[in-house]
């Protein structure tokens, strides 16, 4: 009972950056899952390495835009974007690992298996991007 009075008062503490964060997140995945399917389904390249560029893609534009407007970071760029980058290196090996075992493991589509992927991505990036990236000055 305790966890969830600490979550929910969390969200609401949060919610109008949460907003803004699922609204980035939510353009970034039409990003995302765009480049992803262009580049296995129409130009056929490996599934692993679409969803390798794809994510890059998606995390430079989720970051300025969380940069600018989420988070309204001011901080040095060159403090925060290895940091950034260390992130999302996290973020990406768990994105593949994930979708590389709902595919070849359990033989759920390449998309599915990208959908179950991004809702736990998405986690790690929103905490790690707020207590660590946009924190630095």
């Amino acid at each position: 009972m305790k966890i969830i009075k600490l979550l929910l008062g969390f969200f609401y503490r949060n919610r109008h950056q949460i907003g803004k964060y699922a609204v980035v997140g939510a353009t970034s995945m039409v990003i995302d899952f765009g480049i992803l399917y262009i580049l296995t389904d129409i130009i056929g390249v490996y599934y692993l390495t679409s969803a390798t560029a794809s994510f890059v893609v998606a995390a430079f534009y989720n970051y300025f835009l969380n940069r600018h407007w989420t988070f309204r970071s001011n901080g040095s760029r060159r403090k925060q974007l290895p940091v950034f980058f260390i992130i999302a290196i996290i973020g990406v090996t768990l994105n593949n690992s994930i979708m590389y075992a709902g595919v070849e493991q359990f033989g759920i589509w390449y998309i599915y298996s990208k959908i179950i992927a991004t809702g736990i991505v998405t986690i790690w990036n929103f905490f790690g991007n707020k207590y660590l990236t946009f924190k630095i000055k």
